[in-house]
């Protein structure tokens, strides 16, 4: 068995990095027009995505307490909108230890972009750090979580075969498709013809 010295952290950042520009500047964030109706469409769209592989997630030790999902039922409900939302059309198959680091990857890296879209919509929206609770999972210990994550990454990359790493980096991609059709589906992405 070939086992690969690479790092599988950056395995995962150069196989997604395509789609991680793309949704961030699908999403537009940084270019302003922070309103609430874009943030609740944002809200929304994760919990559309998170609806359809939190629980699968879950199988393999996720087990952020609360759910993100409840956070973010927690958020829309704050902000009087709508916490039911549908189903996406593709929803990647998380069924193995390999596809559910993929997917860890890019929910637990989206919190690192959550702590400053939370900074970013508090002070546009005035929200004086409420309707943040799914932004904000982690709060003072998103560092001390993130590295965590990534030494059980590492540790996972140790042994693992070059097709595992491989089913990592493609549960990934379709994790980011996944966001990324959540958030057209609401709104938080404009739909172009």
């Amino acid at each position: 068995m070939i086992i690969s010295s690479e790092s599988v952290l950056a395995q995962l950042r150069a196989a997604t990095g395509d789609l991680h520009r793309e949704l961030d500047g699908a999403l537009g964030f940084g270019d302003g027009g922070l309103s609430r109706e874009r943030y609740v469409a944002f809200l929304q769209g994760s919990l559309v995505a998170l609806e359809a592989i939190e629980p699968q997630l879950q199988a393999f030790g996720d087990r952020a307490t609360p759910s993100r999902c409840q956070r973010l039922r927690e958020d829309l409900r704050s902000l009087e909108s709508p916490t039911s939302v549908g189903a996406p059309a593709e929803i990647p198959d998380i069924c193995s230890e390999a596809a559910a680091f993929g997917a860890r990857y890019v929910v637990e890296g989206s919190t690192l972009g959550g702590a400053v879209l939370a900074r970013s919509f508090d002070a546009a929206l005035q929200l004086q750090g409420t309707s943040l609770r799914y932004l904000t999972l982690y709060g003072a210990r998103l560092g001390e979580h993130w590295r965590e994550f990534c030494e059980e990454l590492e540790r996972f990359g140790r042994t693992a075969t070059p097709e595992m790493r491989s089913e990592a980096c493609a549960c990934a991609r379709a994790v980011f498709k996944l966001y990324g059709a959540a958030f057209r589906s609401t709104g938080a992405i404009a739909v172009r013809s």
